[in-house]
């Protein structure tokens, strides 16, 4: 049984309370005009920086190097400002390889400026945060954020490859999320161990929390892409869908659907584009066979394994919203 306290963190987004100025601090940099002699660069970047996205990355990097018992300096926002970069720098290049036009509730970067400038941008944004984090002379931390750029990208590959795709398995489609999302999550829990010089055992805890819940905040969002608002979501509902991505539900019908059902999905996934009435088959079984809920179960199994990498540690208020960010994704609506 959940307690009071346990129902309550659901309720809205975490107050972080414990990292709120070093956010604050974080928003300020991203808002910052970016230095360069291309002032289209700074146009851009700057109109991609500050959409209003949830800050998770930051947010996760803060409370991990609370948590550890970081106390002085700067970087920690240094490195969370990194974190949020790299994932806008991601975003941009996602978009247009899908031909996204909203981003956030606002129109994308492509879809203002063309696909051409857009990809330069997000190149640059990739470029400038390794210049910062050749600044910051740690190699232990430049690594783990290589790492993660690299998964970032092999995870997009992935992805690309199974458009259209209808023998694409749990294990597939698992490894593709964890690469394409859980990776930086994973990576910004990581370095905020790594500056507040936890143990070895303490790094690798957080590690794994980030890997775990970033793999449940992917699975929710591609769960939303069936039954959330195009107004909270922030892009449009049944993206996912339109352009033929097979995701968690829809696998869940190609492995426990009968064979008609399986039958009538793999037909319609065999283009990589799909027609209204297509989709709204589709939707017909997604619903019958309760794919979102199953969908969210698994989700919910991630996040409840990504608390429990926690429990190393002892209660704090950085352990508390680290939990409540866990119990958040789970029931958020964008």
């Amino acid at each position: 049984m959940r307690t009071e306290k346990e129902e309550a963190r659901k309720l809205s987004f975490p107050s972080l309370r414990p990292v709120r100025e070093e956010l604050a601090c974080v928003e300020e940099i991203l808002s910052e005009k970016i230095d360069t002699q291309a002032e289209l660069i700074s146009q851009v970047a700057s109109y991609v920086l500050q959409g209003k996205g949830k800050r998770i990355r930051p947010a996760l990097l803060l409370l991990s190097a609370r948590l550890c018992g970081y106390r002085n300096g700067f970087r920690h926002i240094r490195l969370a400002s990194i974190g949020e970069s790299l994932h806008v720098a991601a975003l941009i290049h996602d978009d247009i390889i899908d031909n996204s036009h909203l981003r956030r509730g606002r129109p994308s970067a492509n879809s203002r400026w063309g696909n051409g400038l857009s990809v330069l941008v997000g190149d640059y944004l990739y470029s400038r945060s390794l210049k910062y984090l050749i600044d910051e002379e740690d190699l232990e931390v430049m690594r783990a954020f290589a790492e993660a750029m690299m998964r970032m990208v092999e995870g997009e590959v992935m992805e690309h490859e199974m458009a259209g795709r209808v023998n694409i398995s749990y294990q597939d489609y698992m490894k593709m999320i964890t690469h394409k999302t859980a990776s930086l999550f994973s990576a910004c829990c990581q370095v905020g161990a790594l500056i507040s010089g936890a143990s070895p055992d303490q790094a690798e805890a957080l590690t794994r929390f980030g890997l775990s819940l970033g793999v449940a905040f992917q699975i929710m969002d591609d769960a939303l892409d069936f039954v959330a608002e195009e107004g909270k979501l922030g892009k449009p509902v049944g993206k996912d869908l339109a352009e033929g991505r097979i995701t968690l539900p829809l696998i869940h019908i190609l492995e426990k659907g009968s064979r008609s059902d399986r039958a009538l999905l793999k037909r319609h996934a065999s283009g990589v584009r799909w027609d209204e009435q297509q989709v709204a088959e589709i939707l017909s079984l997604v619903e019958k066979y309760q794919a979102v809920d199953w969908a969210k179960g698994i989700a919910g199994e991630y996040a409840e394994k990504a608390k429990g990498s926690l429990s190393m540690f002892p209660a704090s208020e950085p352990k508390d919203s680290l939990l409540e960010l866990a119990d958040y994704i789970l029931v958020r609506d964008r």
